[in-house]
């Protein structure tokens, strides 16, 4: 596969990925932050694609060989931030369920201690 290949397929992947940003924004589904943060990461993939000779001296600055292995380098570090943020998040839901079933138990237990006082 040509570069050109390549360019297209990133190409066609940011797009569909910018479009879905778009779109979980409009529903209200992620901030208008979060949805910011995502459009300068893959508006970034679309600008890199098509003029990698722009980012070259910041590769060269870091001691890198090719711009994949930047790319393959700050993929992972974003990929590790998901991650953990991802797990931050599932813990707190995770308490939040704990304490409405814990309240939600109290109240269905009293419910019925109160429904077997009035027979």
């Amino acid at each position: 596969m040509s570069i050109v290949g390549v360019q297209l397929i990133i190409f066609v992947f940011s797009f569909f990925m910018l479009y879905n940003v778009y779109l979980y924004w409009r529903k209200g589904e992620i901030g208008l932050r979060g949805a910011l943060i995502w459009v300068i990461i893959w508006g970034g993939l679309l600008i890199i694609t098509f003029f990698p000779k722009f980012i070259e001296p910041l590769v060269k600055e870091l001691f890198f060989v090719r711009l994949f292995d930047l790319a393959t380098v700050a993929a992972l570090i974003i990929l590790a931030y998901v991650m953990f943020e991802n797990h931050v998040r599932i813990n707190k839901l995770q308490k939040q369920i704990s304490k409405i079933v814990q309240r939600t138990a109290v109240k269905n237990v009293l419910k019925k201690v109160n429904e077997t006082k009035k027979k």
